[in-house]
């Protein structure tokens, strides 16, 4: 592959090419080190006789991929008309496949906060700007290049400016302590101001009660806590987490009112457990029992 620069025709090197197969088994690429382009922006990949996606990735360029088929495009593939697509089939040993890499552009946006209720302005919450990639198979692998994380909070009149980055998806998303979490996706490169509504959390008082499952006796050191997704954000400032007690009890905790609101009980000597709450279910200062295995002589 010959790597150039789209503005300026220059070649491009330490693009970084991760090479994975499509299937429904093996959608992100495996454990290999990535092909590197040379500093005349040559990279030399080889591709096997099945279907293959080529990432491209470096810092300051917009995120790319190159699709090889076997023979042709699956069906499921083919409303993707944005990236360039061959065929193994017509591919020929040595031949050269060139590809313009654009230069990420930043652009600013504002961000204004309101209260979901009321409409006034929030001032002092904290906006976060993500990034994620538009290809076929996206991750949250280490070292693919993502932009850092922008963390700015909001004036006196609710506002903040971010930069919206080119090639990515953008998600910008607002919160504070006793506020949910609001977010929504930037996708038009154009667009300079955003409205996030973010409402104020309820909340209830209630404690666990971590319960071995065969023997029914109370389980000490067992963590429950609130099960935060992988989204690359910092901790949950609204988060909660508690160890119980000799007899299985954690202390008291203020449970928000999130949508989905899931736990994860971690204890020594028993297995994991994810629990789903119904927050509208719960009644205030209740305790709810929570029941884990114990692990076998083989885990």
């Amino acid at each position: 592959m010959q790597l150039n620069d789209s503005a300026t025709g220059a070649p491009v090197d330490g693009v970084a090419l991760h090479k994975h197969s499509i299937s429904l088994l093996t959608l992100l690429p495996g454990k290999q080190q990535p092909v590197l382009s040379q500093p005349n922006g040559h990279a030399r990949v080889w591709v096997p006789p099945f279907n293959t996606n080529i990432t491209l990735l470096r810092p300051g360029y917009e995120p790319t991929s190159v699709a090889i088929y076997k023979t042709e495009m699956p069906v499921t593939m083919r409303s993707d008309a944005t990236r360039p697509r061959l065929r193994f089939e017509d591919l020929k040993e040595g031949e050269v496949v060139s590809m313009q890499l654009k230069p990420v552009t930043r652009t600013p946006m504002t961000v204004h906060v309101v209260d979901a209720t009321t409409g006034v302005s929030v001032p002092d919450v904290e906006i976060l700007s993500s990034t994620f990639l538009y290809l076929p198979t996206p991750g949250v692998e280490d070292g693919w290049g993502f932009p850092d994380l922008q963390m700015i909070r909001t004036n006196d009149d609710g506002d903040a400016t971010i930069e919206c980055i080119s090639g990515f998806r953008n998600r910008v998303t607002v919160r504070g302590a006793g506020r949910a979490d609001a977010h929504a996706d930037v996708r038009d490169q154009t667009a300079t101001s955003l409205t996030l509504k973010s409402r104020e959390l309820k909340w209830k008082a209630m404690r666990f009660e971590v319960l071995d499952e065969k023997q029914g006796t109370p389980v000490e050191g067992a963590w429950v806590a609130l099960e935060e997704p992988r989204h690359g954000l910092p901790p949950d400032p609204n988060g909660f987490a508690a160890i119980t007690g000799a007899n299985g009890l954690t202390a008291m905790m203020k449970i928000p009112d999130f949508m989905p609101l899931v736990l994860q009980i971690h204890a020594p000597g028993h297995r994991s457990r994810r629990e789903t709450l119904d927050w509208s279910v719960i009644s205030d200062n209740d305790i709810r029992s929570v029941w884990i295995h114990k692990k076998g002589w083989f885990e």
